[in-house]
């Protein structure tokens, strides 16, 4: 394997940067790395505290799909290793395997925290458990929704409760994650980052939230609807 000229650190040939040290690493055989080569001095991955609560508020929980998605891309463009953002948020709608990717996306920048001597707070095991739990929440209100001839504007407002905890779980989640993954992109490039753009699909997710919160407190304050 070959060294880090900057730490001297063992890496693998696909990594663009020192895992320990966050410097460009050379490129093998004199080929230059698109991804070295197209990565600014300032990288737009910081994404606020504050973005993450409102945007998961707003959205239903359903943010969580696109952070993945986000996060993972960053990841990806970063290291140079092997990821596919799209399929990766979509696994999360798969029952059992996205406890999985929940752990893998944890674990990834819990070992680039580590190997880059970086202290972080990143728990895998919590991601899981808070994964698990909007699951949980989410499958009664499911159960709860297919059943119209039970459906009153009580057991509407109790649907509605457990939704805004599924919501709060994911914040949860997503702070603790998030906050971490901001402290490492601000030491890997010595407080030179920069918020991430407002995509195409944060603004979808944002639209689809709005609708979701309207059904819903309709369904409570409105007896016909």
């Amino acid at each position: 394997m070959p060294f880090c000229p900057n730490c001297g650190v063992e890496y693998r040939q696909p990594d663009n940067f020192c895992n320990r040290c966050g410097r460009a690493l050379p490129v093998a055989a004199g080929r230059e790395s698109p991804v070295a080569a197209a990565m600014p001095l300032e990288l737009p991955y910081y994404l606020s505290l504050n973005r993450i609560f409102f945007m998961t508020a707003l959205t239903f929980g359903f943010y969580l799909f696109y952070w993945f998605y986000l996060t993972w891309q960053q990841y990806r463009d970063y290291t140079g290793r092997e990821a596919y953002p799209v399929w990766h948020a979509l696994t999360l709608l798969v029952p059992i395997y996205s406890l999985f990717r929940a752990y893998a996306h944890a674990s990834a920048y819990r070992d680039l925290m580590r190997d880059g001597g970086i202290p972080g707070s990143i728990k895998a095991w919590l991601a899981v458990v808070l994964a698990l739990i909007p699951k949980i929440m989410s499958l009664g209100a499911l159960i709860a929704s297919f059943r119209p001839e039970a459906l009153t504007q009580d057991s509407a407002a109790d649907i509605a409760l457990i939704d805004a905890g599924t919501t709060i779980l994911v914040i949860a989640l997503l702070l603790h994650l998030q906050s971490n993954i901001n402290w490492y992109w601000y030491n890997r490039t010595n407080g030179r980052v920069r918020s991430a753009r407002i995509g195409v699909g944060e603004v979808i997710f944002a639209i689809l939230g709005i609708l979701t919160w309207a059904g819903t407190l309709a369904n409570i304050f409105s007896e016909s609807w």
